[in-house]
């Protein structure tokens, strides 16, 4: 059972952090904008249902709903088609200049501002997870995580099955994991690991921001603190959401 413990920790990051970065959430039908402080929600916009994929750059939103990639301005949720035929894609992720997205175990770099796309150098069959982190992009492929320079495809392929993997995300210094029922901090430059602690079985939506780490776990969005593993609930009926990413 979690407990209610990062109250005091949650204050300074929320005062030490003036406009700091906002959560976003697909639930049921709907896109919300989420306050990262006390997990408070606005409904922007409908017609989401189904879309499994979200990620931000450059100060929008960017989501798959079946074959389309669309883009969504994070104040009111108006959106724009940007491409389609990505139908089967199954990880987004985004640096700060680029979007990249897997489908059929190709890697994708894709234009923020017009959908055009290229593919990457490698062979990504069984990509199962992206994100970036330290500068790189992240992959687990095949229960294997590999930091890869997307301009190069030059790897280098850290220790460790990462088998039973569900959530992945990521920011500048680190790479977050749950892996069957615990949350790890991984250092994206050498693959060192620190166990942040269990009760997170299940999570399948996890989001960085502020330095903080949120999760969707059963129904309720909590907050973790990377340094010492306290986490806090914030808010509930969370029961249906299918993405989940931070700006």
């Amino acid at each position: 059972m979690r407990i209610f413990v990062l109250t005091a920790a949650l204050m300074m990051a929320a005062a030490g952090t003036a406009g700091a970065g906002w959560l976003y959430a697909i639930d049921g039908d709907n896109l919300y904008s989420v306050d990262p402080y006390d997990g408070d929600w606005e409904s922007l916009a409908s017609s989401w249902g189904g879309t499994e994929l979200l990620t931000s750059c450059q100060g929008y939103l960017y989501a798959i709903q079946g074959d389309v990639l669309y883009v969504a301005d994070p104040d009111n949720g108006d959106w724009e088609l940007l491409s389609s035929t990505w139908e089967g894609a199954n990880a987004l992720t985004a640096s700060s200049g680029a979007l990249y997205g897997c489908q059929g175990g190709i890697i994708y770099e894709v234009d923020p501002s017009n959908g055009d796309w290229a593919s990457i150098p490698g062979d990504y069959e069984g990509t199962q997870f992206l994100a970036w982190a330290g500068g790189a992009l992240m992959i687990i492929q095949n229960d294997v995580l590999y930091r890869t320079d997307p301009n190069t495809g030059d790897f280098t392929e850290f220790p460790s099955s990462y088998a039973g993997t569900t959530a992945v995300a990521g920011n500048s210094s680190a790479l977050f994991v749950v892996q069957g029922d615990n949350l790890y901090s991984i250092d994206p430059y050498t693959g060192d690991y620190t166990d942040l602690g269990g009760g997170y079985g299940g999570v399948l939506e996890m989001a960085v921001t502020n330095g903080l780490v949120y999760t969707i776990w059963e129904g309720t969005l909590w907050v973790t603190d990377p340094d010492t593993g306290a986490f806090e609930g914030l808010t509930v009926e969370w029961n249906s959401t299918t993405a989940f990413c931070s700006l």
